[in-house]
């Protein structure tokens, strides 16, 4: 029993002194590439970006330098895609959002305004005015809230809880519960890319043999339909639907 605690130990030690190794490199490659950034050798500090990347490590600040080099550097596409996923996990910081809206103004495709997307422009606003993280947070604390409460108040009935003050949060939790379901479709399970490419072609089939139906250009938003050949299917706001290469876009 000794040797296997031991053994638990050492395990431990061994993974808290490798996780803080990684650390301590992600920390380095942030350092150097924001000097990078400052000396204007952009690339370089996009290849110091990615690799913090690699290593797993994701947050808001590193997508919004990374984003910023890019459009340094002149890749917009990436730009925007790094400005999207930024905003994704922070999206009420006022520098991602202006960032990202001002290199949206760099987009050769201009998507026809309708009613329906105008409409549809204010139901995104309000679902992404709040990341996952947040929303699936206040789920959960709700849910323990009431677990609670029932358990105080009905089953041991140590506490006479007020029926009302039961009812708001069981609807507060419906509705963050609704909220959060949602944001896991649109974000996680709705996959969305943005074209990478200076410029590319849609197909009306998955394959360069297909005919063309439009070139389209960098920076350019869509949703994924599937995927077939080294293609996908996807669908733009304006409803055009077409095959692009995988390889000239990127997954959001």
């Amino acid at each position: 029993m000794m040797l296997r605690r031991l053994v638990l130990i050492c395990l431990l030690l061994i993974a808290t002194v490798a996780v803080a190794d990684v650390q301590q490199e992600n920390d380095d490659l942030l350092k150097n590439g924001n000097g990078l950034y400052t000396e204007g050798k952009y690339q370089e500090a996009i290849d110091q970006y990615s690799k913090i990347l690699a290593n797993g490590q994701h947050s808001s600040e590193l997508y919004y330098n990374l984003g910023n080099a890019s459009f340094r550097e002149g890749r917009l596409g990436l730009a925007i895609i790094n400005y999207i996923r930024a905003s994704r996990l922070d999206p009420r910081d006022d520098d991602i959002r202006t960032n990202l809206e001002f290199a949206r103004q760099f987009v050769v495709d201009k998507i026809e305004i309708t009613e329906e997307t105008i409409i549809f422009e204010y139901i995104n606003n309000f679902f992404g005015y709040f990341s996952l993280d947040e929303v699936t947070s206040v789920t959960l604390v709700l849910f323990v809230l009431l677990a609670i409460l029932v358990i105080l108040g009905v089953i041991y009935r140590r506490f006479e809880i007020p029926m009302p003050l039961i009812t708001v949060v069981i609807v507060l939790l419906v509705i963050s519960t609704a909220i959060t379901t949602i944001k896991i479709d649109r974000d996680i399970l709705t996959r969305n890319g943005v074209i990478l490419a200076l410029s590319t072609e849609i197909k009306n089939g998955p394959g360069a043999g297909f005919d063309l139906q439009v070139t389209v250009h960098a920076g350019l938003n869509f949703k994924i339909e599937r995927e077939e050949a080294g293609y996908y299917l996807v669908s733009f706001e304006n409803r055009l639907k077409g095959w692009v290469d995988k390889s000239a876009v990127g997954e959001i």
